[in-house]
């Protein structure tokens, strides 16, 4: 089946008819149905797929061909036996009991049906029971028939020919649909020999019919599945065509490969090339990995799905296209296995990021010159403004200033206090996006003295509201940035007296919690929105209402970068009867949390 020019000898075909023959030497027909199947399923196994139909034609001729000169070898050596038998009784056959006689028992013990012809016609002289059930009528009622009058109306216009085709040569096989009594039709293998005397002299022709219904339906039906194979096929390759992704599929174990799409060529920048093994990936392209370094064959994604069964996803690739440009891929790579758990095939899909690592390299980039730009505009800002803060504050403590003036001098002051806190939120804020985080120093200490020292400063500056400490029994020791931890008590209390109506309290709970401490502010102001809730701790987001003091929004976003520094957490809860509350939570641990 490998060679298409192999032929199949006589002597080929007499040695392989000795295996599907029964124990009495007769050959067997299921035997050589056995024999078609076993080859078929082999060939399935050895090559992952059916036989090509002109493979299979030349197979299945291949077996008629032993299955015929079985059949003759059978027939010759039963006259064989029978003529030293007679030599051996010293008797003579006449010719009246040499022909029914000699085929009685080869003619009711073979499983193919056999006729003998006329050495000039094709009426048969006598038919074996296989040949009769054949066509659906008794033995005797064949002999006198023409071999014509069992074959279909629609295939005798071609018998002529066969017959004259076997008459010039020693044997001769054909196709033919033949008649059964009720007027159906099978397909039939006819393969008609000369039957000579010891001078040569041809006294008789022997046919022997085989009934391929089976085979034809087994063809027809494997033609039905390569269809269904290919059309299959073919709605694969147009699915895989519209799909973005480039998608390679090769064979196990060589690496050949089978298929790719549309997409892969974009991707590569070149036609697909079919390879026919891993060797020969390197020479239609350059991959590289992640790092630049460019890869090894036995390390493509192709190959190590084939060889080891590896399994990747989204894998940073680069390929370099053949006009000299690079492209940034994602490849995931798989094996497929078959029932049995073997590697039959591996498939890779690419997905092209190269305008996306673009984009994403311009957005760092303008990110960080701006977070730059604040940082240096933000530090340069601080020297003019002390120099301000300085002045308005010798001045206010200074007894010559009239008082008009002293009221234009504190709004000074107060302005510059303002603007040095969005500063300094400016430059935290800048810090905490490019270093990853606000620093945080700790040191041992008791976290109620920021706490007091905070609230102080809060009374101090809104002498006119109502603040309270409660402070509960316990611990309150810890490692504690405590600059930071005064900047969260002060933006949490400003914001607190902020949005909250003058005449109510803002109130301080702290609590200790075994193993941190939790601080609890709370106003008795307007609810927050639902919908504001989630987006609270965003950097340059303002609290709704007409009473601002026009901060930049960044106090909640350095409250929580602060708070997650030391390895805490911060929650807030907003409902009609108690007001807002926000509640810190904090380790008292020494260790700074883990990035």
């Amino acid at each position: 089946m490998a060679n298409p020019g192999a032929l199949v000898s006589d002597e080929f075909a007499r040695e392989a008819a000795v295996l599907v023959r029964g124990p009495d030497g007769r050959p067997v027909v299921s035997g050589f149905r056995r024999l078609r199947r076993t080859v078929l399923r082999l060939w399935r196994e050895q090559t992952g797929e059916d036989a090509a139909p002109d493979v299979a034609e030349r197979f299945h001729q291949a077996v008629d061909a032993v299955e015929a000169a079985a059949l003759e070898a059978y027939v010759q050596g039963r006259l064989t036996e029978a003529r030293d038998a007679q030599a051996a009784s010293g008797t003579q056959a006449g010719p009246e009991e040499s022909g029914p006689r000699r085929w009685e028992d080869i003619f009711t013990h073979l499983g193919v049906g056999v006729g003998v012809m006329e050495a000039e016609d094709s009426t048969l002289v006598a038919a074996n029971p296989a040949l009769a059930r054949m066509h659906g009528q008794p033995a005797e009622a064949l002999k006198g028939l023409r071999l014509e009058e069992l074959v279909a109306p629609e295939s005798r216009g071609a018998l002529p020919r066969h017959m004259a085709a076997a008459s010039s040569k020693p044997s001769h096989e054909y196709e033919a649909l033949h008649l059964r009594r009720d007027g159906s039709r099978f397909p039939a293998f006819v393969h008609v020999t000369s039957l000579r005397d010891a001078t040569g002299r041809r006294v008789g022709r022997a046919a022997t019919v085989l009934d391929i219904t089976q085979r034809r339906q087994a063809e027809t039906e494997r033609q039905r599945l390569l269809a269904t194979i290919e059309a299959e096929r073919s709605r694969l390759s147009a699915v895989l065509d519209q799909l973005p992704a480039g998608v390679l599929i090769a064979e196990a174990p060589s690496g050949r490969l089978l298929l790719g799409n549309r997409a892969l060529e974009s991707l590569l920048g070149q036609p697909f090339r079919p390879a026919s093994s891993l060797a020969d990936y390197d020479a239609a392209h350059q991959m590289f990995g992640a790092d630049s370094q460019l890869l090894p064959d036995d390390a493509w994604p192709m190959a190590r799905a084939l060889r080891t069964g590896e399994t990747r996803t989204a894998e940073p690739f680069q390929v370099r296209r053949p006009d000299g440009t690079t492209a940034h891929l994602l490849g995931s790579s798989a094996p497929v296995r078959d029932s049995a758990g073997h590697i039959v095939a591996g498939v890779v899909t690419l997905v092209d990021v190269t305008e996306r690592r673009r984009a994403e390299e311009a957005a760092r980039e303008a990110a960080l010159f701006g977070e730059r730009f604040i940082a240096i505009v933000s530090h340069d800002l601080r020297n003019p403004l002390n120099a301000i803060q300085l002045s308005a504050t010798k001045l206010l403590h200074g007894d010559a200033l009239p008082e008009r003036d002293r009221k234009a001098v504190s709004r000074i002051a107060r302005s510059g206090e303002r603007m040095a806190r969005m500063i300094s939120e400016l430059l935290d804020f800048t810090r905490s996006r490019l270093g990853g985080g606000i620093p945080i120093e700790r040191v041992p200490g008791d976290v109620r003295a920021v706490v007091r020292q905070a609230v102080d400063e809060l009374e101090a500056a809104w002498p006119e509201r109502t603040l309270t400490l409660q402070v509960g029994t316990g611990r309150f020791d810890g490692a504690w940035d405590a600059d930071r931890l005064l900047q969260v008590v002060s933006n949490l209390g400003g914001n607190a007296l902020q949005y909250s109506p003058p005449d109510s309290p803002v109130r301080f709970t702290l609590t200790d919690q075994g193993e941190g401490v939790s601080l609890e502010v709370q106003n008795s102001g307007t609810p927050i929105p639902p919908d504001v809730l989630p987006h609270l701790f965003n950097p340059f987001r303002r609290g709704g209402g007409g009473n601002t003091h026009g901060g930049l929004g960044l106090g909640l976003y350095i409250v929580e970068q602060v708070v997650k520094g030391h390895g805490g957490r911060i929650e807030v809860r907003s409902r009609a009867p108690e007001g807002t509350v926000f509640r810190v939570l904090l380790p008292r641990g020494a260790n700074p949390p883990a990035p």
